[in-house]
């Protein structure tokens, strides 16, 4: 059996193009695909007709083929906005995005100075890595965008690490 590849992740949002630019101030990404485009009721399944405008605004990351990540507007009919400003925790289902980048530091005050509800400021930690014989190393920062979708991004300051 072949496995899958996971391609992109794409969120609902409740104004696309605001959302991208948040993502391109923090992250330095960049757009590659923007439409306005008619909505499958099937796909996803938002409880909306055949005939609803949707715009989809794709960033371009590091890596060409799993490096994307969408951001979905409903635009007409809209959808109910339900963001919690104030949000500080995750329920099951709720998705974290997971991202590496070795400028921790520049991303806290990048993400703070573009609105982002931060959680944890860049902390330094251990994890058990793969095998029993090695640990990761990590800097980690933690915080919820605009539209309430929570981030973790890392540095691998020394990688896999054999003790």
């Amino acid at each position: 059996m072949e496995l899958s590849l996971l391609k992109r992740t794409t969120y609902i949002v409740q104004n696309a193009k605001k959302s991208a630019d948040f993502f391109t101030q923090v992250f330095g990404w960049t757009i590659w695909y923007d439409n306005i485009l008619k909505a499958d009721h099937r796909f996803p399944p938002v409880g909306r007709s055949e005939n609803s405008k949707v715009r989809l605004i794709i960033m371009h990351v590091k890596d060409a083929k799993i490096g994307r990540l969408g951001l979905l507007e409903y635009v007409e009919p809209r959808l109910d906005a339900d963001i919690n400003r104030e949000k500080s925790y995750l329920k099951v289902g709720d998705p974290i995005l997971v991202i590496e980048n070795e400028e921790i530091d520049e991303l806290y005050q990048r993400a703070s100075d573009a609105g982002a509800r931060i959680i944890s400021p860049p902390v330094d930690w251990t994890v058990p890595g793969p095998n029993k014989e090695s640990s990761i190393q990590l800097r980690t920062l933690s915080f919820f965008d605009p539209n309430g979708i929570y981030m973790e991004i890392s540095a691998h300051p020394n990688r896999v690490s054999h003790e």
